[in-house]
C-alpha cells in the first residue's frame, strides 16, 4: 500500500499537481526507503523521458538539460514546470517506430536507449537533491567528511611504498607498516594519534585504530571521548585524556596515562565501554598487559617521556617558481615547524648568506647554475635559485673541534658563510639548508658537518646525516635543468672560484631539492644567542659530496 501511495504521489509530482503537503509526504517516503529513488527513476523513464530525446530537437534537449540542472537548487516549481513544459513540447503522436521496434508518433526514430538512460540518471540526481530532506543530505555530507587522514609526517618511511602525502585519506582496515620516522593521524571527531616506527597499524573506524606493534601517543580533546586503541592484548578506551600505548613483538602492551584517564579491557572480550572496567588508569599511572588471558596486574614505572605531544621541529615543505622547461627554480617560501608551531616563511623574510671561504683539494665541478654565470660567479651561490650553488666542497671524516682556518695554504677544506644579519637561536631550526640530489645519491641526503666559525667552551660541531625532506618525501620537488661548471684545477679560495676557467656541462638527469633545518642549539649555542656565520664540510662518508644550493637564516618567531 505504501509503494502504491508513493507511485501516486510521484506521478502527481511529475504532472505538477502535488501540493506542499503531498510533497512533504513524498519526502518522508523517499527518506524511509532508498529503493524508492530507483522506482521513481523507472516511473519517470517509462512515462516521460521519451519526450526528451526525439531527434528533431537534440540541441534544444541538451540546452534544456543544462538549464534545468543549473536551476534545480533554486526552485522546485521551476523544475516541475520546465520538465512538464519540455515533455509537452516534445510529445509524440501515433505512427513512429523506435530502434527496438517501439512505435512512436509520426514514424520518427528515437535516439539509442543509452541516451535516455543517461538523461534519467541526470534527472535522478537532481530529484535526489530536491526531495531528500536537508537533514539527510547533511548526514550524507558529514559521512563524506568523516574520513581519517594523514595529518603530518616526519622522516616517515613505509614498507614497500613511498610515504603518502599529507592529507591522504587512510584506507580503512588496510595494514600500514611504518618502518621508521613518525606520522600523525587525524580522526574526524578531533582525536589524533602519533605513531612512531617501527609500527604496524590499521584504521578500524573513524574513532578507533588497531596497533599490532609499535608506539602510539593519543590526544582526545573534548568531543572525542571514547576514542580507542586496539592491541592484540587490550582495548584502551579514552576517557578524555592523553595516553601512550606501546606494543612489543610479543604483544605485551604498556599504557602510560599523561592526562585524564583511560580504561583498559581484555582484548579477547568484546567488552562495551559501558560495562565495568577491567583496569582504570589515571594521570601518572602506567601498567603492562599481556595477551595470555591475563590483564595487567603488573604496574610499571610511569615515564612522561613515553608520550609524544607532537612531531619534531623540521622543514615541512617549500614552494618555488616553475621554470619554462619545467621544474622548481626560485624559492618563494618554506614551511617550518619551530617550537611546535608550523609557520610559513616567505623567501623575502629569510636572512641571506654570503660565501666567504672555499677550499677543495681535487679538481671537480664546484659551481652549478645557468650556462653562463655572472661576474663574479659567486654572486649567485646562495641566491633564491634552487639550481645555483657551490657544490662538491671538500671535508673531513671527523668534524672540527677547533676554529677553521680561513686563509692561506693551511686553510681548512670546506666552505664558510656569513649571514647578512645575525641569526638568533630560537625554538627549533634556525638555519635552512637545501641540497641537490638525484637517485644515484644517498636517499637521505649527503651527510655534512656544520661548525662554529669560532669555538669556545660548550660549542661543538654537529653532523647531519638525514635531511628533513629526503628523496622519499612527497613534499620534495623536481628541480629545473641546470649546468655544472667543471674546474680543471683545485680551487682553494673564493677568488679562484671567481677567476679559474671552467667548462660548462648540462645535466641530463633530473635532480630534486632536499632540505634540512639546522638548530643552533645542536652546536651548543645558548637560547637567544646570535650567530654571524657557520662553517660546512662534507662528511666524507662515501664517494658523494654535498651540493648546497641555498642556505639562509630564519627570522625570529613572533
Amino acid at each position: 500500500m505504501t509503494d502504491d501511495r508513493f507511485t501516486e504521489l510521484w506521478t502527481d509530482y511529475l504532472e505538477g499537481e502535488l501540493d506542499q503537503r503531498g510533497l512533504a509526504e513524498l519526502r518522508e517516503l523517499l527518506a524511509a526507503d532508498q529503493s524508492r529513488v530507483e522506482l521513481a527513476a523507472d516511473l519517470f523513464q517509462t512515462h516521460r523521458l521519451l519526450g526528451l530525446v526525439v531527434e528533431e530537437a537534440p540541441n534544444r534537449q541538451d540546452e534544456f538539460v543544462r538549464e534545468t540542472m543549473a536551476k534545480l537548487p533554486e526552485s522546485h516549481d521551476d523544475f516541475v514546470g520546465r520538465v512538464m513544459s519540455n515533455v509537452a513540447q516534445t510529445g509524440t503522436t501515433p505512427g513512429e517506430t523506435a530502434p527496438n521496434g517501439l512505435t512512436v508518433p509520426g514514424g520518427r526514430r528515437l535516439k539509442p536507449v543509452g541516451m535516455w538512460v543517461a538523461a534519467a540518471v541526470l534527472l535522478l540526481a537532481a530529484l535526489s537533491f530536491l526531495l531528500l530532506p536537508k537533514r539527510q543530505r547533511g548526514v550524507e555530507m558529514a559521512a563524506r567528511q568523516a574520513e581519517v587522514r594523514l595529518a603530518s609526517t616526519a622522516h616517515a618511511t613505509f614498507f614497500g611504498e613511498l610515504s603518502p602525502p599529507v592529507g591522504t585519506v587512510l584506507t580503512p582496515q588496510r595494514e600500514y607498516v611504518l618502518m621508521s620516522g613518525m606520522v600523525e593521524v587525524a580522526f574526524p571527531a578531533g582525536a589524533s594519534a602519533i605513531l612512531e616506527g617501527p609500527a604496524v597499524f590499521r584504521v578500524t573506524s573513524d574513532e578507533s585504530l588497531a596497533l599490532d606493534v609499535g608506539r602510539c601517543s593519543v590526544h582526545a580533546p573534548d568531543g572525542a571521548e571514547g576514542f580507542r586503541i586496539d592491541t592484540p592484548a587490550t582495548r584502551v578506551v579514552d576517557r578524555g585524556t592523553r595516553f601512550a600505548v606501546s606494543v612489543s613483538e610479543t604483544s605485551e602492551t604498556e599504557v602510560h596515562v599523561t592526562e585524564g584517564a583511560a580504561d583498559v579491557y581484555e582484548r579477547s572480550d568484546a567488552v562495551a565501554a559501558e560495562q565495568e572496567t577491567q583496569t582504570r588508569l589515571i594521570r601518572g599511572q602506567a601498567k603492562a598487559f599481556v595477551a595470555a588471558g591475563r590483564v595487567g596486574a603488573q604496574p610499571v614505572p610511569f615515564d612522561s617521556n613515553v608520550y609524544r605531544r607532537g612531531l619534531p621541529d623540521r622543514v615541512v615543505s617549500y614552494e618555488a617558481t616553475q621554470s619554462v622547461g619545467g621544474g622548481a627554480e626560485h624559492l618563494t617560501s618554506v614551511t617550518m615547524q619551530r617550537g611546535g608551531r608550523v609557520v610559513k616563511i616567505a623567501a623575502d623574510d629569510l636572512i641571506a648568506a654570503r660565501l666567504t671561504w672555499f677550499k677543495a683539494t681535487e679538481p671537480r665541478a664546484y659551481l652549478c647554475g645557468g650556462q653562463q654565470l655572472p661576474v663574479p660567479a659567486t654572486d649567485v651561490v646562495f641566491d633564491r635559485s634552487l639550481v645555483t650553488g657551490v657544490i662538491n666542497p671538500d671535508g673531513s671524516e671527523q668534524p672540527l673541534t677547533s676554529d677553521p682556518i680561513l686563509a692561506g695554504d693551511a686553510g681548512t677544506p670546506g666552505f664558510a658563510v656569513r649571514f647578512d644579519a645575525p641569526v638568533r637561536n630560537g625554538p627549533g631550526a634556525d638555519v635552512v639548508f637545501f641540497d641537490l640530489q638525484t637517485f644515484g645519491n644517498p636517499i637521505d641526503g649527503d651527510a655534512f658537518h656544520v661548525s662554529p666559525l669560532v669555538f669556545r667552551e660548550g660549542l661543538t660541531s654537529h653532523t647531519i646525516r638525514r635531511y628533513d625532506l629526503t628523496m622519499e618525501s612527497p613534499e620534495v620537488q623536481v628541480l629545473a635543468n641546470f649546468y655544472v661548471h667543471l674546474f680543471a684545477q683545485p680551487a682553494d679560495s673564493v677568488t679562484q672560484l671567481q677567476t679559474i676557467q671552467a667548462v660548462q656541462q648540462r645535466q641530463a638527469m633530473r635532480f630534486r631539492g632536499l632540505a634540512v633545518g639546522i638548530d643552533l642549539s645542536d652546536l651548543g649555542y645558548a637560547p637567544n644567542e646570535s650567530v654571524d656565520g657557520l662553517f660546512f664540510q662534507d662528511a666524507l662518508d662515501d664517494k658523494h659530496m654535498v651540493d648546497p644550493v641555498f642556505i639562509a637564516g630564519l627570522p625570529e618567531l613572533n
